[in-house]
């Protein structure tokens, strides 16, 4: 009798899963995030903070800076197009159908080879879709952002605030 009490007390602080369907794509659920179409397949709100996905397209020549992300592990499927991701001391080529897993805590880039990418973002634990949003506008369409230099207050701010998302920017040592 002791057993099935604790049973139901540790089973009333589980939330169920909750079973959702979504399109691929969605002008709703869309963002042009620093030259990128992101659509948010999967959320922290979605996905009980287990994990989110994120569907995202870009051209070749948008490359981010070496990074670190702290709190989750960060994994690549490409769907169509090629890219160079350096993970750690590797560097891992990419093609459609490629699976690349970043582990947290690692300092990882990438290199988009071919004109355009279209690629799944697996983010586990969620959260840092956070980031995604905070530094987007809503698309307007289900097309690339005309191509822009990210302004220099924006890096700015994205260095100050990287760290509330467990965000670290690894820059270029100076002499």
């Amino acid at each position: 009798m002791t057993q099935t009490v604790e049973l139901a007390a540790v089973n009333m602080n589980v939330q169920e899963s909750i079973a959702f369907g979504r399109a691929r794509q969605s002008l709703n659920r869309s963002v042009w995030y620093c030259g990128w179409l992101m659509t948010f397949l999967a959320t922290a709100e979605d996905t009980q903070a287990m994990f989110a996905l994120i569907e995202a397209v870009a051209r070749k020549g948008n490359v981010p800076p070496p990074h670190i992300h702290h709190r989750e592990e960060e994994t690549f499927y490409v769907l169509e197009g090629e890219m160079t991701v350096s993970v750690g001391d590797r560097t891992i080529k990419a093609t459609p159908g490629t699976l690349v897993v970043v582990p947290r805590r690692t300092v990882h880039s990438f290199v988009i080879e071919s004109e355009q990418l279209r690629v799944l973002i697996l983010l586990t634990p969620a959260g840092m879709e956070g980031w995604f949003k905070e530094f987007s506008v809503p698309a307007p369409a289900m097309t690339l952002p005309p191509a822009a230099e990210v302004p220099y207050s924006e890096i700015y701010r994205m260095l100050e605030v990287g760290p509330q998302y467990g965000i670290e920017f690894v820059l270029p040592k100076t002499p």
